[in-house]
């Protein structure tokens, strides 16, 4: 079949271009264009009959807001797992007053209608610092403050090792996560992004600023490198455990991935989600905006994992409960549950790999 000849055109944290994809029309062809050239599993769609039928089936919406379902359903078909939709309905034909991924950047979680996080941090018997990393995809400046005040006051007590606990992390966005660590990272490459074409992109263990887009990007999150350093932590040099769950998920999974292959880090729970796939944010126009999975994972070791792959533990702690034994799959809230009530043996268990290690 005779490809089709496009103009290709993407719309990256910019609204430059946003005021023309009023139309239900231009939408649809912004939408596939940002698919067709940068989606991981773009290839293994057959791009010029998808392309033909969506644009079929859209042609004869003239409400903008009708499109969502048909754009959640061709996401859906890239079958990764990852890609989502920022969707919000127009009012009187009217856009927005901000781009999707400008709101998000200064939205709260209460405005959100998400659950407060959850922060924990402890010394454990006066030897073992325990923080909990929890999911983060608002309120990233309020995010790293409060894990720098968490870690510092921890390591100004001496701990003996450290116990970062991942296992209700189920994703959001990783760099507030990791942006107070990299005084526990003993390279300066940890993970890389490899995208569809075999492209590398190491991530760094400490963000900077390499370009406009970078700096309009940490100024929405109140987050300039410059401005908000990293803590630098003293007690780097004594044995840190990861803990995960099957509940730990896409940026959860890449914060396992900063860590895991460094000698003194153990990786003990069970195997992660399997979103070990990056996604990067594509404003379509003003009202819509797309997450799309462009890269996969590869740790420090050369393990590039594939889609839907979940990160292995160093050391495997089995969590039974009565559904699992009955042969059923657990809801997200049952297996929450037999989480947090294992939690306990997790940290008994990671104490003893610390002394261990020690």
């Amino acid at each position: 079949m005779r490809k089709l000849s496009i103009f290709l055109f993407i719309i990256f944290v910019s609204n430059k271009l946003s005021a023309q994809t009023d139309a239900p029309s231009l939408l649809v062809q912004n939408f596939l264009d940002t698919i067709q050239k940068h989606a991981y599993l773009g290839k293994k769609i057959q791009r010029d009959s998808a392309r033909i039928e969506f644009v079929k089936e859209t042609q004869g919406i003239t409400d903008v807001n009708l499109l969502k379902p048909h754009l959640e359903r061709f996401l859906k078909s890239l079958k990764d797992g990852h890609s989502h939709l920022f969707f919000e309905d127009l009012t009187d034909n009217n856009q927005a007053d901000k781009n999707q991924y400008e709101k998000l950047a200064t939205m709260t979680d209460k405005e959100a209608g998400l659950p407060p996080k959850n922060f924990q941090y402890k010394l454990i018997v006066n030897k073992y610092a325990y923080i909990n990393i929890p999911a983060v995809t608002l309120e990233s400046r309020k995010y790293v403050d409060t894990i720098a005040v968490q870690l510092t006051n921890l390591d100004k007590r001496n701990p003996k090792g450290w116990i970062i606990d991942l296992t209700e992390n189920n994703g959001g966005n990783i760099m507030p996560m990791i942006w107070n660590f990299p005084s526990l990272i003993d390279t300066d490459k940890t993970y890389s992004y490899v995208d569809a074409q075999g492209k590398e992109i190491y991530a760094p263990k400490r963000y900077t600023i390499d370009n406009d887009d970078d700096l309009k990007y940490f100024k929405l999150l109140q987050l300039e490198p410059e401005k908000v350093k990293p803590i630098k932590i003293k007690h780097r040099n004594v044995p840190i455990v990861i803990l995960t769950s099957n509940l730990t998920a896409s940026s959860g999974e890449f914060f396992t991935a900063y860590f895991k292959g460094q000698k003194n880090v153990t990786v003990l729970g069970q195997k992660t989600n399997g979103l070990t796939s990056g996604n990067a944010p594509f404003n379509i126009s003003k009202n819509c905006m797309i997450m799309l999975t462009t890269t996969v994972l590869k740790d420090r070791n050369g393990k590039l994992y594939e889609i839907a792959e979940g990160i292995e533990p160093d050391l495997y702690l089995p969590l039974e409960t009565a559904v699992q034994n009955s042969g059923k799959k657990l809801t997200y809230k049952e297996e929450m549950d037999s989480v947090k009530k294992a939690k306990q043996r997790y940290i008994e268990r990671a104490i003893l790999v610390i002394k261990d290690k020690s």
